[in-house]
């Protein structure tokens, strides 16, 4: 297997590369160095950067912003079929995998001649498939679900890398929200707009439109600092791709978890409040913080956003609220971002709020002005996230 190794020469680090959403590019390359990581390198819905074994791990098990960490194995140019298919079966995939193991291959293109990703997974599966029969005179099977090797291949102007997936299940799966509601804002995402806030567990937070919970259940796993990919390796967990692979140092690994989880915090030093008028999606909610260990750190109550009521005299809010394209017609929903703004205005001075919105009419309806836009999507809407000032006699 082609694994890194731990080493304290970071000039023997391998290159690596962690995904995210879009717009969360720098959040990533920030909490990357923080987690100790070389050659930092933000691009286009992801970040470079150079590690060994013992970063890959901590990224896959602290990311709270990262959808996938890859572990680039051949690069090479593909303008056609045969080019992808030559390039792949020259990969030493005796070195990465024996065929008793299963693969699954998740593709990407952008810009090249080759667009179908459905094709590209084939030609690719196809040329692993063969120079492992060739090799062994066996050939390994797909598993769509949990491939003991998940293969990552993106091709961009017509330029191929293969990486391997150390991640598996993508990051954002934490595992604790099994029912989203109707709408549900990704955990990756919902993290991301906790960092762009600054929110570190210092001040009070409420989300006044909280749905099934995400963003009042990251906030109290970010306060307890506890990193999100302990779900994963929780009794019932799905754990990493990494995991399965040959060559793994499980007891390495267990180590890295121990003091990963050793910083875990026992509770909240501030309110975490969450609201929403529909009580069938606060049930899921409950459940979620439930299943996260945050129960008692997260206060839900149900009423409509004109009677949300800040926790504490100073504080956060971060909201996602529905937007047309998701749940209704934008028009359907023009007076409740009215009443959004009048109840920021009336109910929440000295309080600065982050307000995710998804069409331009709806930013207008809420008639406060933003100190700043910052343009983020959620899934495939293009949204910005607004901030507003608020102090006592706010005007639009």
């Amino acid at each position: 297997m082609m694994i890194l190794k731990a080493s304290n020469n970071r000039a023997t680090w391998r290159p690596l590369h962690a995904t995210c959403d879009t717009g969360l590019e720098a959040l990533l390359a920030a909490e990357l160095e923080a987690l100790g990581a070389a050659d930092v390198q933000p691009g286009s819905r992801g970040v470079a950067f150079r590690g060994d074994r013992n970063l890959l791990w901590r990224v896959n098990l602290q990311s709270r912003i990262a959808s996938r960490v890859l572990l680039p194995i051949a690069e090479f140019p593909a303008r056609d079929r045969d080019a992808l298919y030559r390039g792949v079966r020259r990969i030493d995939w005796g070195a990465v995998m024996t065929p008793r193991e299963t693969i699954a291959v998740d593709a990407r293109s952008f810009l090249s001649q080759i667009e179908h990703t459905g094709f590209i997974a084939q030609v690719v599966k196809d040329a692993i498939v063969d120079r492992m029969r060739e090799a062994t005179g066996r050939r390994p099977n797909v598993e769509r679900r949990t491939p003991d090797v998940p293969v990552n291949v993106h091709l961009a102007e017509d330029h191929c890398r293969v990486s391997l997936d150390t991640s598996g299940a993508r990051l954002h799966r934490r595992g604790y929200r099994i029912e989203g509601g109707a709408a549900p804002l990704r955990e990756t995402l919902a993290a991301g707009m906790l960092a762009i806030a600054g929110w570190e567990g210092d001040l009070p937070l409420v989300d006044p439109f909280c749905g099934s919970g995400t963003i009042v259940v990251e906030a109290a796993l970010k306060a307890r600092r506890f990193a999100p990919g302990l779900f994963r390796v929780l009794p019932g967990g799905e754990g990493f791709a990494f995991q399965r692979w040959r060559g793994h140092d499980r007891e390495a690994f267990r180590r890295q978890v121990h003091i990963v989880r050793a910083a875990v915090r026992p509770t909240v030093d501030v309110p975490i409040a969450g609201s929403d008028l529909d009580a069938d999606v606060l049930e899921l909610a409950r459940r979620n913080a439930e299943r996260a260990g945050v129960t008692t750190d997260v206060r839900l109550d149900r009423r409509p956003i004109a009677e949300a009521t800040p926790p504490g005299a100073r504080g956060v809010v971060i909201t996602n609220p529905p937007y047309g394209e998701r749940l209704g017609e934008v028009e359907q929903l023009v007076d409740l971002y009215r009443e959004l703004g009048d109840t920021l205005k009336r109910r929440f001075s000295d309080h600065v709020a982050w307000v995710l919105v998804g069409a331009p009419e709806l930013v207008k309806a809420i008639g406060l002005h933003a100190d700043r836009k910052i343009p983020l999507w959620n899934g495939p809407i293009e949204c910005r996230l607004l901030r507003f000032d608020l102090y006592a006699g706010s005007r639009g």
